[in-house]
């Protein structure tokens, strides 16, 4: 029968590992040290996981302030780039420099390659 090592079947396993050697202690009294250091093993473990699991809010709280603060950046970038090319026109080369197209007119078509006309 294979093992499991998933974290949770763990330990658990150290759990039941640590009652069972609780409740023998008066049989086993050599596995006084290696039991005590499993259960500080364990308590580290649970205080790890805690703060995993906090820090993991943490996270989800600070990554729906970057998307509100995001979306609110959108609209003011918008509003200045709107802003900038009301001030300066839709043709001016200079709202380049804000990294917006310039409005450009078509090349002309030229007379070397005329379309057929219709008869």
């Amino acid at each position: 029968m294979a093992k499991s090592n998933s974290y949770a079947e763990t330990v658990s396993g150290w759990e039941e590992l640590l009652a069972a050697l609780e409740q023998n202690s008066g049989e086993l009294p050599q596995l006084k040290t290696p039991r005590q250091r499993l259960q500080v093993v364990l308590d580290q473990i649970k205080g790890f996981a805690s703060e995993q699991a906090a820090l993991t809010a943490s996270r989800q709280l600070a990554t729906s302030r970057v998307e509100y603060l995001l979306v609110q950046g959108r609209k003011l970038a918008t509003v200045l780039r709107t802003s900038v090319r009301e001030h300066y026109g839709n043709r001016s080369e200079k709202v380049a420099e804000f990294g917006l197209q310039p409005l450009r007119p078509r090349p002309r078509r030229t007379s070397d390659n005329p379309l057929p006309q219709p008869e």
